[in-house]
């Protein structure tokens, strides 16, 4: 692979502030994407409007999905052309070198193993100074994540309860198993084999553990590229619901375990072992509600 295409797609919705700062970074980068398709689940037309005025260096193609995240980046495959499909969320900042290190990991890839790259969230790890009772609070949270297998960062690797971690405090590139969907990166072949999965629901959860799951078993390796680095800033638009999120959280984890993992009495030990520290986690919350749904439509499923 000496000179492929990049395709850049973004899934967007009601986010116009985020995902103009986000093409911003896209125009800065040292190595130009050869598209960029704009997949848009808007209410209305601002997004289709702010593309049709944009005047950037590569062509840039928009296009309309019903609702939902895996809907919405399946349309962004069948109306790409790059032979490297690049998925970044609506509202990060790209180091401008970003494009051209994950390419740069595909073309040293001589015996075509490697079926996707991932690329470094710089601020996953908050460092800024906090109130006594807010660090405390915080800890209190790190503690349960840890004890009910929760914790979010580690060595990219899935846990035995089937729940990924990410490796994003991690300095070193390195082979991982689990691909943070805001910035992932794959060979347009892999598609001929895998596709997310339209049956995980809503947005942003879960969805990216489940195609990373399918790479690897398509026997694919998937590459942590540390020197690629961006800036993930959770817009506040757009967003469900505490109660939303936690169920959707629950219900499409419950479906990605099921489908992916031996239904061993161990794992499935490990499984509701998570589940209960997700209850522990989104109490005194309106989340709390959220689980307890979530758990009742999978009890009902079983």
């Amino acid at each position: 692979m000496e000179n492929p295409k990049i395709s850049v797609i973004i899934c967007t919705k009601n986010r116009l502030d985020d995902f103009s700062n986000t093409v911003m970074s896209l125009v800065r980068q040292s190595r130009l994407p050869d598209e960029l398709i704009v997949v848009d689940s808007s209410d209305g037309p601002i997004i289709q409007d702010y593309v049709a005025a944009i005047d950037v260096p590569f062509p840039c193609l928009y296009f309309r999905a019903a609702l939902g995240l895996t809907r919405a980046r399946n349309v962004g495959i069948q109306n790409s052309c790059g032979g490297l499909l690049f998925f970044f969320d609506d509202d990060v900042d790209l180091e401008p070198n970003y494009l051209a290190r994950v390419e740069q990991v595909f073309k040293s890839d001589h015996m075509v193993e490697v079926g996707a790259v991932g690329g470094r969230i710089t601020n996953e790890i908050p460092h800024e100074p906090v109130a006594p009772l807010l660090y405390i609070k915080r800890k209190i949270f790190d503690l349960i994540r840890t004890v009910f297998l929760l914790s979010k960062l580690g060595n990219g690797r899935f846990r035995y309860s089937g729940m990924p971690t990410q490796p994003h405090a991690l300095t070193t590139s390195r082979f991982i198993e689990c691909l943070s969907g805001g910035c992932m990166a794959f060979r347009r072949e892999v598609f001929e084999k895998v596709r997310f999965d339209e049956s995980l629901i809503g947005y942003g959860h879960v969805e990216d553990a489940d195609i990373s799951k399918q790479v690897l078993n398509a026997d694919y390796q998937i590459v942590y590229e540390a020197s690629a680095e961006l800036v993930h800033n959770p817009s506040s638009q757009d967003r469900p619901s505490s109660r939303k999120q936690a169920e959707l959280t629950v219900v499409n984890y419950d479906r990605f375990f099921r489908k992916h993992w031996s239904q061993t009495p161990l794992r499935r030990a490990a499984f509701w072992w998570t589940l209960a520290g997700l209850c522990l986690m989104y109490i005194p919350g309106a989340g709390w509600l959220g689980v307890i749904h979530g758990i009742k439509q999978i009890m009902r499923e079983v």
